[in-house]
């Protein structure tokens, strides 16, 4: 853990690249809380404070999307500097690249202290950078905005028709390359938002069917658990899912239920109602 030490030994001397890479590296180590003393987070929540204003669109979205997965970290960080990263956000939206915008948003929707810092016109100009990338963006980028959007409600409120129709084009257009918690949080936020919704083409929603099946036997519990409850709004979704289709999520549903939570639970049992698939016994039991 040479990484986590140095980390908390050098953060008063770090740039905001540097900053910025050791929040991102320690965020992947999955025994950095424990590695870091508190000090030594704290020295790197004042790095992430002090050099906010400096930092370049990637070193934001960097440093958000890591202290989103660190808590020891983020809980170090005051209210001011919250404010900083928020500020920092609203500075370089309009330079950043598609994976900034989705990291961006997928760690506000997390920092419920940095995402109420953000200002109106700071949620305006997040908004015209998803509008502006939704083209180039992956399957992983889509569905990690999509699902921010849900909860970013400021943001989603000033995304524009033209914006909606973007993100769903993507989501047509990747869903064929999407792994089976990107297909299942699709799905979930398209349920939810009803502009997205509503710009989806019937091709699209084939595609989602289609993308159901390919992965259904790949799916974690929450995939299956978010999928079904979804369908089972998304009529149009619904509609092409093939035979096959339903049996593979009935038999994603049995296999996954008894490791479900139990909102998971419940969620599978109101899809599977809608849907008319048999409902898993252990949710029976």
């Amino acid at each position: 853990m040479g990484l986590a030490q140095a980390a908390g030994r050098t953060a008063r001397e770090m740039n905001p690249q540097d900053t910025a890479n050791t929040l991102n590296g320690l965020a992947k180590l999955e025994a950095a809380e424990a590695a870091v003393s508190p000090p030594g987070w704290a020295g790197l929540a004042e790095a992430a404070e002090r050099n906010a204003r400096k930092m370049k669109p990637k070193e934001v979205a960097n440093t958000l999307n890591a202290l989103s997965k660190l808590e020891s970290a983020a809980a170090a960080v005051t209210p001011s500097g919250w404010a900083g990263l928020a500020q920092a956000a609203e500075r370089t939206a309009r330079e950043m690249d598609r994976q900034g915008v989705a990291n961006t948003l997928n760690a506000l929707c997390k920092l419920e202290v940095a995402a109420a810092a953000v200002s109106p016109a700071g949620w305006a100009g997040l908004a015209h950078a998803v509008e502006r990338t939704a083209r180039e963006m992956n399957p992983h980028d889509v569905a990690n905005t999509l699902n921010a959007l849900t909860k970013l409600v400021a943001a989603a409120a000033t995304l524009s028709p033209p914006g909606w129709a973007g993100l769903a084009q993507t989501v047509e257009r990747t869903a064929r390359e999407m792994i089976p918690q990107g297909v299942a949080n699709s799905l979930n936020a398209l349920c939810k938002l009803e502009a997205a919704e509503t710009a989806v083409s019937p091709a699209g929603w084939a595609g989602l069917a289609q993308a159901v099946e390919r992965t259904a036997r790949e799916m974690k519990p929450q995939d299956v658990a978010n999928s079904v409850d979804a369908l089972g709004v998304l009529r149009a979704a619904a509609a092409e899912l093939s035979p096959s289709s339903r049996k593979l999520l009935e038999a994603a549903a049995e296999r996954e239920a008894p490791n479900m939570r139990s909102d998971e639970r419940k969620a599978t049992l109101r899809g599977c109602e809608k849907l008319n698939l048999r409902i898993p016994s252990a949710i029976l039991d």
